[in-house]
């Protein structure tokens, strides 16, 4: 299943909040994080769209106690920039996973960072990914502005091509759908992407995710409503591969 949200618990049209740093809408988004947790079975990725805002939403949720509250539930991992820290991460992660006396992991991530780009989270390594934003590059990054004017001067030349500001918003579409690649990884395997940003309802947004993602997106403007529709989806999944 695939779910786009309008609705972060009272927070309403969540889109460049997080960017904003807004706090009410970060502890909304852990209290929703932590809601999920208790019913997604097993391993779960949560990906932000930099590394800084990945950790100042740890730094309030610790604050505010939610962050102590999924670990009871899960078993947290943060990816570390460090390679060899973030090898140790994924084995403790993976570990976690299969513990029996666990009731799964949760691993929070960065889109274009090493979890995102090539690891396989088959099965129960990976029944659920929360995508926090749309993770554009750095606006304001010379790579970044030197791109867009390229492709600017190119297009008003020749009349062809991408528009800088099509580009902008493909890098952040294609690191989404590198995201949620790494849940679904065989034929038999089954999962939830939940998509927290009211962007992904943009038509053109929808249009530039997976292709095999599209037509089981669905889109919720109450989170009751995505509670209830994700134990369901779980329940249902678990009856089918017994």
């Amino acid at each position: 299943m695939c779910s786009s949200l309008h609705q972060i618990r009272d927070v309403n049209n969540i889109d460049s909040l997080i960017s904003q740093n807004d706090p009410k809408y970060i502890t909304s988004l852990g209290r929703s994080i932590l809601n999920l947790t208790r019913i997604i079975p097993h391993g779960m990725l949560v990906f932000f769209p930099s590394y800084p805002i990945m950790k100042n939403c740890h730094e309030k949720w610790q604050n505010d106690g939610i962050w102590s509250k999924i670990a009871e539930i899960k078993a947290i991992f943060v990816e570390p920039q460090n390679k060899e820290c973030f090898l140790a991460a994924m084995t403790d992660y993976y570990a976690k996973v299969d513990d029996p006396n666990c009731r799964g992991a949760c691993f929070m991530a960065v889109t274009r960072g090493k979890v995102s780009e090539g690891l396989d989270f088959a099965d129960m390594n990976g029944r659920a990914v929360i995508v926090t934003g749309l993770p554009f590059p750095p606006l304001k990054e010379p790579r970044v502005m030197l791109k867009r004017q390229y492709l600017d001067e190119a297009r008003a030349k020749n009349n062809e091509g991408l528009s800088g500001s099509a580009w902008y918003q493909l890098e952040a579409s294609r690191a989404v759908n590198q995201a949620v690649g790494r849940v679904i990884r065989h034929a038999n395997d089954y999962g939830a992407i939940l998509l927290c940003d009211t962007r992904f309802d943009n038509p053109t947004f929808k249009k530039e995710l997976s292709v095999w993602l599209q037509p089981f997106i669905k889109t919720f403007k109450n989170f009751g409503e995505i509670t209830k529709d994700v134990s369901c989806f779980f329940r249902a999944a678990a009856k089918m591969v017994i």
